[in-house]
């Protein structure tokens, strides 16, 4: 009875939950976050629910049959909000957001391009003409001639390919350069480039709905850690193998992130980056972690079940509750609300947002 009031005293003053004084970041399962995130306060229950319920509003928002534009940028601004209130790094969302951009730009114009979609049309470019011409043109030869001049100039291949391709677009496009065609075979049909003002819209519509679901699921994995999850496994009622197998199997990736951390950090005092490295170089030093993260890993796993055999440990014994195991609060349930809500519009009978303000107006 004693014990059990200690426990309980412990849980309600929580001391032990108290970051160390002067800590501001605590890990995550990516990266790290501020301690004081705003979302990070919110149940990790309620965050789960809502991230579903936005992206599942998003998704009825960006289909490809009935879009819904004005639905797209309202719902947007949510998931900047998630990403904002997340407590990420300003380097690392610097580095998110960078990543992100060429993709979204990619999708736009894949959707553009290989979804046409009957409309105004705005570009009409043939790509191909069913014909495979077999031979040689002087574009490829100047080509693969800056290609070999900067591999020996900078030993570099990466940047000489991207620099000659450029290069050869644009004396492409002013001079005519000749071409000598062996022999010619038809293959496949005729392509060409067929974008609408329809298609446009719809790839826009696609490019900021995916946007606001990367960046809320972003925010929802930065905001979370192994120990809210086992300990809302717990509060599930969720067996105890199924809870002692995804804890084992977190507790090693955050292991395993530490000791890659520790071996690139020796990498660096060894002075590894002194020089310029060509892309070749650089997957061959990443591909050297390989050995001791495998070897490190195996005594890490071999460790764990050693301090499990000593502790008396059996997946029959009854385990402790978590300390981390927090109860709902009037924020949870407030969120639960907001996603009810946006269930409703994923799901519910009603008419897009586009279509209500056409009506109004």
């Amino acid at each position: 009875m004693s014990r059990q009031n200690i426990l309980t005293t412990g849980a309600a003053d929580a001391p032990f939950l108290q970051p160390p004084p002067g800590k501001r970041f605590v890990r995550s399962f990516l990266f790290s976050r501020r301690i004081d995130a705003p979302l990070a306060q919110v149940h990790l229950l309620a965050r789960i629910v809502l991230v579903f319920s936005l992206s599942a509003a998003l998704l009825r928002a960006i289909n490809t049959d009935h879009p819904d534009l004005l639905g797209a940028i309202v719902l947007w601004f949510p998931g900047i909000l998630l990403f904002a209130c997340s407590g990420i790094r300003p380097r690392v969302a610097r580095i998110y957001v960078l990543l992100t951009i060429p993709t979204l730009f990619s999708l736009f114009f894949t959707w553009a391009v290989f979804n046409p979609v009957p409309g105004t049309v705005l570009l009409r470019q043939p790509v191909y003409g069913g014909t495979l011409h077999i031979g040689v043109a002087l574009w490829e030869i100047i080509w693969l001639a800056l290609v070999v001049a900067y591999f020996l100039w900078r030993r570099g291949l990466l940047v000489g390919i991207l620099l000659a391709s450029l290069v050869t677009f644009v004396l492409t496009r002013f001079v005519a350069l000749p071409a000598w065609t062996f022999a010619q075979v038809a293959f496949f049909h005729p392509l060409t480039v067929l974008i609408t003002d329809q298609g446009a819209l719809l790839s826009l519509i696609k490019m900021i709905g995916y946007s606001s679901m990367i960046l809320c699921t972003v925010a929802l994995v930065m905001t979370s850690s192994d120990i809210e999850l086992i300990g809302l496994l717990r509060q599930l009622r969720t067996p105890q193998p199924v809870v002692f197998f995804l804890s084992t199997v977190f507790r090693a990736l955050n292991l395993a992130f530490t000791d890659y951390e520790t071996i690139y950090q020796a990498q660096i005092a060894r002075a590894i980056n002194a020089r310029p490295r060509s892309l070749v170089r650089r997957l061959r030093d990443l591909g050297s972690i390989a050995v001791p993260m495998v070897a490190m890993m195996i005594r890490r796993s071999s460790e764990i079940g050693d301090a499990f055999l000593a502790r008396g440990y059996s997946l029959r014994n009854k385990s402790a509750d978590f300390y981390e195991t927090s109860p709902l609060r009037s924020i949870d349930w407030i969120m639960f609300g907001i996603s009810l809500c946006l269930l409703y519009f994923a799901f519910g009978p009603h008419p897009t947002l586009t279509i209500l303000l056409q009506r109004g107006i």
